[in-house]
C-alpha cells in the first residue's frame, strides 16, 4: 500500500514584513546597494522589491539591513529603462540605487518625486 505524503506550510506576515523605502526616505545623493531577494505585489502601485543591504540604513530610529523598495514612479522608470536594455529580474542580482534628484510636484497636493539611477551587476 502506498504511503501518503503530507506537506504542511505556515505563512506569517512577519516573514515578509520589512520597512519600505518610501519617498520620504530619499534625498538627492542618497544611495543604497544590496542583493535582490525577490518581489511582492503591493495592494496599490505594483511591486515592492526586497533587498538585503550591504550597509544598514536607519528607518524610524532603527538600523535595518532588509528593506523593500516600493514602486515609486522614478524607480519604476529606472527599472523600465533597464528592461528596454534586456534586463530581467533575477534573485541574487546586486543592485545599486541612487537618488539623482527630487522632482518638485507641479500640481498642488501632489508629492515630490525622487528620480533614480539603478545599476545592476549579475555574478
Amino acid at each position: 500500500m502506498p504511503v501518503e505524503v503530507v506537506q504542511n506550510w505556515v505563512g506569517r506576515s512577519d516573514d515578509i514584513e520589512v520597512p519600505l523605502l518610501g519617498a520620504e526616505f530619499w534625498k538627492e545623493g542618497t544611495e543604497i546597494s544590496g542583493v535582490l531577494e525577490g518581489r511582492r505585489e503591493q495592494k496599490v502601485g505594483g511591486f515592492a522589491f526586497r533587498l538585503t543591504l550591504d550597509a544598514p540604513v536607519t528607518i524610524d530610529s532603527e538600523e535595518v539591513t532588509e528593506v523593500e523598495m516600493p514602486s515609486l514612479t522614478g524607480f519604476k522608470n529606472a527599472l523600465e529603462s533597464l528592461r528596454l536594455q534586456g534586463y530581467t529580474l533575477k534573485k541574487g542580482d546586486l543592485w545599486r540605487l541612487r537618488c539623482e534628484e527630487i522632482k518638485k510636484a507641479k500640481k498642488e497636493g501632489f508629492s515630490d518625486s525622487p528620480k533614480f539611477e539603478l545599476a545592476v551587476v549579475r555574478k
